[in-house]
């Protein structure tokens, strides 16, 4: 009968200890959570940084036009003389445009690839005319230019 009692008050006493961490694990809960949704959000005021669109469709190269300038004395030793016209036709305003001068020989084949990078600003609507964009030691084999807009940042 003793050990019954000894059973029945353990017993007892570890259903009381299991309803106590219940209880308080459920009070702690609701504390979290209360504390969680009115938990207050600070934003920080930062620079806004400009969004980089890789091959914009809103801008167009309307005229791309090069003087060839050789040098015969030393090998690789062309420079190009670049006049570029981009026309923006989209909504917003580019800045950062990156150009991609992809040399070709005469019979077509790609001989030396650079970028180039515009920093001037071109509004929607407007058009860039860039003048005298120099690239030095060009193989002298090449012939022609192609030139693509890479990426450009849209202006904040």
């Amino acid at each position: 009968m003793f050990r019954r009692g000894i059973f029945y008050g353990i017993t007892l006493i570890l259903l009381v200890i299991v309803i106590f961490l219940l209880m308080r694990g459920r009070n702690d809960e609701k504390e979290r959570r209360a504390a969680h949704n009115s938990e207050m959000v600070k934003i920080a005021s930062a620079l806004s940084s400009p969004v980089r669109a890789i091959l914009p469709r809103d801008l167009e190269i309307v005229t791309a036009e090069t003087e060839w300038t050789r040098n015969s004395e030393e090998k690789d030793a062309t420079t190009a003389r670049h006049n570029i016209t981009i026309r923006n036709t989209g909504g917003g305003a580019y800045i950062g445009i990156c150009l991609r001068m992809e040399y070709i020989d005469e019979k077509g084949l790609p001989v030396e690839i650079r970028t180039h990078e515009v920093k001037e600003t071109v509004s929607p609507g407007e058009t860039l005319r860039m003048s005298d964009i120099i690239i030095n030691d060009i193989p002298d084999t090449a012939f022609d230019f192609h030139v693509t807009i890479l990426s450009a940042d849209l202006k904040a």
